[in-house]
């Protein structure tokens, strides 16, 4: 048996947080009780996988609260191969459907693109991405599997409710067909990545990471160089006071279909430009062999290569206060990425490229410049802004390395101030300043929740998820807790939303803790 496998788990004090226990607890009950109105049947099991909120860059979730439920029974049909779902959801938004699955075959499952039983998409690419990875005998049981979903995660709210329905789906097959100890987290959140990217989300992996391997008080710090991996990072203890995070979903949705190719696409090309100019500038190779083809090329990629082909550089860095100083507070890395900051301020110019220049900065013209960087995502613009987009990528790396080496040392020092918190919070306000500034993502009504945070006891905000629109995260001492949703609910809620609902605004507006990750009860 593996080790390291989704956990059973016996109690719901295992699974919340005291604040949210109480809560949940009357939503569990609701949850079984429709499973038997609907199935005549009991649940045999929950499974559940939480959303997740960045707290800084791309690569420091935490799990939260809220999460996808889904109550199931199974009832076995051995040697059939084929596997019966009947999916119902207790929201009158999602329509209950019904399919069939071949073990056998994962092209029998077939994904539906519209009307209102399209959200079982999600729950068939975890079955499709899955089939693969079960042991053989497995395959041959088959049986009609029954389950009621609940969501609390607020759809199209940058809390990454997708990668926790497909997470959530994942366990639901594997603990029916009894496979739940033979496929590690690991195998499970990266399949699940695979799985997603089947309904069109090209998700990069940190969402389903967070769901899966999500810690109480703890953020996960992610890497996927050169393989998925998490390290939970414990938030200082506090003797004085007690901090928490609040959420606040600006409601402005931004659909990447529409504004991808001048927003989200473009910076995409922006931050792979900036990487092919700074690598001819450099002289180095980034197309790293050893790492994932996503990961060539890129200005990690960039950095990796420059450091390796010059090692005197680093050296003579290090002779520098200013480095030295971050090579002894936030680590190798986080100095490494200082350099780049300087790399960058010598080598892109401040103002926008057009193609022209590009191509004689990149050294590849006409077609051959169109397929590198053109023919993936469309993109519409004149200038290109590749200072700016890298400086940000470098600058919020190393923010985050901050971010982690604060929390490590603070735990270590048992250092139990608040003002490790404040610095923090610094770290978080200097990361909204570059996402707007710099990566230009921001957009009005982010700026306006996490302006009205700061003034009302938020020691940081930053908007969380992609931009343009979504959410923001507030790092909050516990006390200005009630300072902070009274201030959202009235200078932003109540002035652009006042035909929300207690209930839609308990979604858009709420405090949370870092959380468990999935697991079975």
């Amino acid at each position: 048996m593996s080790k390291d496998v989704v956990p059973l788990l016996h109690s719901l004090d295992e699974v919340y947080s005291t604040s949210a226990r109480k809560k949940e607890q009357e939503r569990w009950s609701n949850l079984y009780e429709g499973f038997q109105t609907r199935f005549q049947q009991k649940a045999s099991f929950v499974a559940r996988a939480p959303g997740r909120v960045n707290l800084i860059g791309d690569v420091f979730p935490a799990a939260i609260d809220k999460d996808i439920l889904m109550a199931t029974a199974y009832q076995p049909d051995e040697g059939s191969g084929i596997l019966t779902i009947f999916l119902h959801n207790v929201s009158d938004r999602f329509a209950a459907t019904d399919f069939q699955c071949e073990l056998q075959d994962a092209e029998s499952v077939k994904l539906i693109h519209e009307g209102n039983t399209r959200w079982a998409n999600y729950f068939k690419v975890a079955i499709k991405g899955l089939l693969p990875h079960l042991p053989s005998d497995m395959k041959e049981r088959g049986g009609t599997l029954n389950v009621l979903v609940d969501g609390s995660v607020p759809p199209e709210s940058s809390l990454s409710s997708s990668a926790a329905m497909t997470t959530c789906s994942s366990i639901v097959v594997l603990n029916a067909l009894g496979a739940r100890e033979h496929i590690p987290r690991k195998e499970m959140t990266e399949v699940a990545i695979e799985s997603e990217r089947l309904v069109g989300v090209n998700s990069g992996g940190m969402d389903q990471a967070a769901s899966v391997f999500g810690v109480p008080d703890h953020a996960l710090f992610v890497s996927f160089v050169p393989k998925l991996s998490t390290e939970p990072v414990l938030l200082p203890y506090c003797k004085e006071e007690a901090f928490t995070f609040v959420i606040s979903n600006t409601l402005k949705v931004s659909d990447k279909k529409v504004t991808g190719p001048f927003q989200y696409n473009l910076r995409v090309v922006e931050t792979r430009l900036a990487a092919a100019v700074l690598a001819v500038a450099l002289n180095v190779d980034a197309n790293i062999q050893a790492l994932k083809p996503s990961y060539r090329n890129t200005l990690r990629a960039v950095a990796d290569a420059y450091y390796s082909t010059y090692p005197d550089s680093w050296q003579a860095l290090l002779q520098d206060a200013r480095i030295k100083d971050v090579y002894e507070e936030s680590g190798k890395e986080a100095a490494q990425l200082e350099g780049m900051l300087r790399v960058v301020e010598e080598h892109l110019p401040k103002e926008g490229m057009n193609r022209a220049q590009l191509e004689e900065a990149t050294q590849l013209y006409g077609e051959a410049f169109h397929e590198t960087f053109l023919s993936a995502f469309p993109v519409q613009a004149e200038l290109f802004y590749l200072y700016r987009r890298a400086k940000h990528v470098y600058s919020e790396a190393r923010r985050v390395l901050d971010f982690k080496a604060l929390c490590t040392r603070a735990n270590a020092q048992k250092y139990e101030s608040p003002d490790v918190y404040k610095r923090l919070g610094s770290l978080m306000n200097l990361s909204h300043e570059s996402l707007r500034t710099l990566y230009e993502c921001s957009c009005a009504e982010l700026d306006a929740v996490v302006d009205i945070a700061r003034k009302h006891g938020s020691l940081g905000s930053r908007l969380t998820g992609a931009g343009w629109g979504g959410c923001a995260v507030h790092l909050v001492p516990r006390n200005k807790v009630g300072s902070v949703l009274d201030a959202l609910q009235r200078d932003y809620y109540t002035l652009h939303y006042p035909e929300l609902d207690q209930m839609q605004l308990n979604d858009a507006l709420f405090a949370t803790e870092p959380a468990r990750g999935a697991c079975i009860v």
